[in-house]
């Protein structure tokens, strides 16, 4: 089976009629029609961006392999002695190109991309209602998936494309960019540079900017792209850019919003999971319909299911005794003969009877902690004390305030990002844009040291991609031809 960019908008048929079989990029091109003409009004465009967040859902994306692979790559998880394979050759730092995990990841994510593609181009359209209300609720559609596209590009980057510092000029390979969707016609396109990936991404970010203001949206939940979210999202991106005034800048917009607070710290381990929560800017809704069933993230956490996953001891033991974060971890056992015992098992993620845990992107504790980050940089110690303390006080109330400037301050923040976004997806892409050197831990008591930059800490170009698009044959990851 060879795929091609224009196949995956099939994903989004398929999430009409709820088929999701596992066949569909076999399918030829011209047979999208029926996803094309789908988008010729405002019921269909309501579809089709709720297509797209189903996407998003996919065990391949959110559900699972994004928040998963951020932390096993690190030195925050490790698979278990007992296991099923999943993700261990990940774990292992022993990927190949035909890994189906990698794969799977991204024919998923490039699928919401080709799926808002055909939003973002039939929408405008569909924006130019004579009605008011339609009209508006059409361009607030456009400014989803706009912001949806850009998210999808920022995740591939971050999995396939090594961090935006790595040459002085950003010169080094990015991702395929796909903004136009032809369906009468194969897309091949070569690797932009890194430096044209995030120009991409946050050129999307400011045109979803634009078209929600332009609509004069009102709607905010946390399970939908919003302007919030959009400015929340430019803040992480321009973090790793390293424009530190603008992530401190967008940050701060998010914050002075007052849209969103902090749980409070009795609240932190209960509420976590919760949909709407009050402190999640955006998230992936999971509810009881949706049942994502053994293929959950909590799935391969919970020792009543999978429990292949579990936290290393570094990760354990960088919390303080009090800290109320501690509560997403026990000591236990791995269950099953000759498990690990002790074993830390995860429970941010924990539910394996109703699978109604919505999946966290971006939280306003991780907006505290971008702008401390970027203020740090930006020689406003005060600043940045004052945000970063705001998150560990949450955390552990009688805790110290942090004092320290300079690179101790910015070490700080470091390892306030580890504790506050553990198990979230965001470990090894902290790492490696600080540059930071790691350990590797591994079951058995083995390690990886993990000197930066390496070629192992981002995945292969899937070879299914390589072997179907001439333009990038020649255009592996370092380490894996």
């Amino acid at each position: 089976m060879q795929k091609r960019y224009t196949h995956v908008i099939l994903l989004l048929l398929a999430a009409f009629i709820a088929s999701c079989n596992k066949d569909f990029l076999d399918r030829l091109p011209e047979q999208a029609t029926e996803t094309r003409n789908a988008i010729k009004d405002l019921p269909g465009l309501r579809a089709a961006i709720s297509g797209v967040y189903s996407l998003m859902q996919s065990e391949n994306y959110y559900g699972r392999t994004m928040p998963l692979v951020g932390d096993l790559l690190a030195d925050n998880e490790y698979i278990s002695v007992i296991n099923a394979n999943r993700y261990r050759n990940i774990d292992q730092y022993i990927v190949t190109a035909n890994d189906v995990y990698t794969t799977d990841a991204w024919n998923q994510m490039y699928g919401v991309v080709a799926n808002a593609n055909m939003i973002i181009q039939k929408g405008p359209y569909i924006s130019m209602l004579p009605v008011q209300a339609d009209s508006t609720e059409a361009m607030q559609i456009v400014a989803e998936a706009y912001a949806i596209r850009a998210l999808a590009f920022f995740d591939l980057a971050r999995l396939f494309a090594q961090p935006y510092n790595r040459t002085p000029d950003a010169s080094h390979m990015g991702i395929p960019l796909i903004t136009v969707i032809n369906i009468d016609s194969v897309q091949s396109p070569a690797r932009s540079t890194i430096k044209q990936t995030y120009n991409q991404i946050i050129s999307d970010l400011n045109t979803a900017l634009k078209k929600f203001d332009e609509s004069n949206s009102t709607t905010f939940t946390s399970g939908r792209f919003n302007s919030y979210a959009v400015t929340a999202l430019l803040a992480r991106v321009l973090l790793y850019k390293e424009d530190w005034a603008g992530a401190a800048a967008a940050a701060d917009a998010v914050i002075a919003s007052n849209r969103y607070s902090l749980l409070p710290t009795d609240k932190l381990l209960s509420n976590f999971g919760m949909t709407n929560n009050g402190e999640t800017v955006l998230e992936i809704v999971n509810t009881v319909v949706d049942n994502r069933n053994t293929d959950a993230l909590s799935y391969m956490f919970n020792q009543s299911g999978y429990g292949d996953v579990l936290a290393t001891d570094n990760a354990f033991d960088c919390y303080n005794v009090k800290d109320e974060r501690l509560g997403f971890l026990r000591k236990g056992r791995r269950t099953g003969s000759g498990g690990e015992n002790p074993a830390n098992v995860i429970l941010k993620y924990k539910d394996v009877t109703t699978f109604s845990e919505s999946i966290k992107v971006i939280r306003l504790a991780e907006i505290f902690l971008i702008r401390a980050e970027a203020l740090a940089h930006l020689g406003r110690n005060e600043e940045a004390q004052y945000a970063l303390n705001a998150v560990i006080r949450r955390s552990e109330p009688g805790a110290a305030p942090v004092t320290v400037t300079g690179d101790a301050l910015l070490e700080a923040v470091a390892l306030e990002r580890r504790r506050e976004l553990a198990f979230e997806g965001h470990r090894i892409f902290d790492l490696t844009r600080t540059k930071k050197s790691f350990i590797k831990y591994l079951a058995g008591d083995r390690n990886i040291p993990v000197d930066l930059p390496s070629p192992k800490i981002i995945l292969p170009i899937p070879q299914r991609e390589l072997d179907a698009n001439p333009n990038i044959r020649h255009q592996q990851n370092e380490g894996y031809n």
